[in-house]
């Protein structure tokens, strides 16, 4: 008995941390003046913000989120790329575009973090890319944590909802 209540228990709280995590889904448009003011370490604005950091890059992105996966759109040029995300906190592979990323992606609170190894030309490097939204729910930022040459460097790109 003592043990159904406590796998009740469980149950009831992860059931509540599903529910209460943030929705990001929307079309999100970069806001290259926030991104540049919430980047003061980065030349040349939202430019040295990274302007495809984490992936993200600049410009508009579309996001469709269910409880089990978050899938991003872009457009590059002529083409769509479509990133989708396993929110399960176990390891997946991903193709970025730029090579397969080896994440898992966990709840933090309120913060989606992705975080794994991507993998390139150039070899693997670190990746991890925290989601949050606004209270009101109009503004998302997205957090990229990379390492350079003088170590980690973390920047901010900035997005309006559209």
């Amino acid at each position: 008995m003592k043990r159904a209540l406590l796998l009740l228990a469980i149950v009831l709280c992860l059931a509540a941390v599903v529910i209460a995590a943030p929705d990001f889904s929307g079309t999100w448009v970069l806001n290259a003046e926030k991104t540049a003011a919430a980047n003061p370490q980065a030349a040349g604005g939202a430019g040295g913000a990274g302007g495809r950091g984490g992936g993200m890059g600049g410009g508009e992105m579309t996001i469709k989120m269910t409880a089990t996966e978050m899938t991003i759109s872009r457009t590059m040029g002529q083409n769509v790329q479509e990133t989708k995300y396993i929110l399960d906190g176990k390891e997946n592979t991903v193709n970025t575009g730029r090579g397969d990323l080896k994440y898992k992606a966990t709840w933090g609170g309120d913060v989606l973090t992705i975080a794994g190894t991507q993998s390139s030309t150039r070899g693997d490097s670190p990746y991890k890319a925290e989601y949050s939204l606004s209270a009101d729910g109009k503004t998302l930022t997205v957090a990229n944590t990379r390492q350079g040459q003088s170590g980690e460097m973390v920047t901010k790109q900035i997005y309006d909802k559209k």
